[in-house]
Parts: structure tokens; sequence; C-alpha cells
């Protein structure tokens, strides 16, 4: 096992920046990478709602309370920024992978300064290609769910649920989207409140199906 070997280890990857444009790297990575076994997780605040070969794309990283890995391809201008929201917020940034072209002196100094592990100047979606490095503890493929608002004026929120790689098109206004791990770990409003309407003894998975449309 080289030195990359700990990527190995883990299991959930926040692609930063992975939208819809699919001649964007960030979107690519989920076509040269999806196969490797670990549970990617795309982020981009404008096309969160839509998916990426069935994976839901959520508006930020935070929905995982102990996220693993953030793979940053953002312009360095973009990384400060959210580094810097993220500490005002008091989050517990976990190892940061720069993208090339995400990372700058400054981005490197502050990271430095902040304590905050990264990697710079390689490709994540390369590294573990190249090298075959497998997750080896694959979480499990689980459905996702997602509320909207409707647009027929009466501001009523839609909850549905979605089979593991299912692909959707969002097309009325966002509210929440997350997979069931989301949904058991998030702190957001929306998850709590699915999590409060559990009958007894039943699951977070069948509650989740049993209040879809």
């Amino acid at each position: 096992m080289n030195d990359d070997g700990w990527l190995q280890s883990i299991q959930s990857v926040h692609v930063l920046g992975a939208g819809l444009r699919s001649d964007r790297p960030a979107h690519q990575a989920f076509h040269d990478a999806g196969h490797l076994g670990y549970r990617m997780v795309p982020v981009h605040p404008k096309d969160a709602g839509n998916t990426i070969l069935g994976r839901p794309i959520r508006s930020d990283p935070w929905q995982s309370l102990e996220p693993e890995l953030f793979v940053l391809f953002l312009s360095p201008d973009r990384v400060l920024a959210a580094l810097r929201q993220w500490l005002l917020e008091d989050r517990t940034i976990p190892f940061v992978w720069l993208q090339p072209g995400a990372e700058r002196d400054d981005v490197l100094e502050f990271l430095e300064a902040a304590d905050i592990p990264c990697s710079h100047g390689r490709c994540w979606v390369v590294t573990v290609t190249e090298a075959n490095l497998t997750c080896q503890t694959p979480l499990d493929t689980i459905p996702w769910f997602l509320q909207t608002m409707a647009r027929d004026g009466s501001e009523c929120s839609i909850w549905r649920a979605f089979e593991s790689g299912s692909e959707h098109s969002l097309d009325e206004p966002l509210e929440w989207v997350g997979d069931l791990y989301d949904l058991r770990d998030s702190d957001e409003t929306i998850a709590r409140y699915i999590r409060s309407l559990r009958q007894e003894n039943e699951t977070l998975e069948a509650a989740a199906y049993r209040l879809s449309t």
C-alpha cells in the first residue's frame, strides 16, 4: 500500500463544485471514479435537487455531521470564502483535497494557520483511479429523499422518496435533499422533523417512505 492508501479507508467523499454541467471536471469525476465504491456526494448550491448519475446534488456539505473528505473543484477565492465561513460556524473541517486550480499561496497559508489537513497539486480522481484505490468498506446502497414546495400556490411541501441511482430533474423550489445517511445525521429542521414522525418500532427508512407522496 502506497502513501495514498489511507484514501481506501474513506467511505464518503463530498465533491464541491459538482453540478449539472457535464463539461466540468467536477461532474466528470463521477463518471471516472464512481465505480470505486465511495459514497460520492455532489455539492453545488445552484444545481441542488438534481442528480449526477443518480446521486442527488446537495446545496452544502454539512448534512453529514462528521464529513470525511472534501474534494474542492472551486476557485481559490471561493475556497477561501468557504473556509472562513465554516470556521465562523465552528465547523470541524475534514481533510481538504484541493484540486488543481483551487490552490493558491494564500489558500495554503490559511489552511496551515487553521491546522486543516490538506492535499494540493494533485487530482483526487487521477490519484484513486490510477492506483485503483477502491473503498475498503463501502456503505450500503440506500434511497434518497427530496422535499420541494408545490407550484400551485398552496405553499405545501412535497416529500418524495427515490430508490438509489434514480435520476431526477428539479422542477419545483427545493427545500431539502439528501440520502438516508443525511436524513439520519442532519441537524437541519426538515430532517429533524421527518425523524420526529417515526412511529413506534418503525425504522427511519420505513417512515420516510410512508411519508412520501
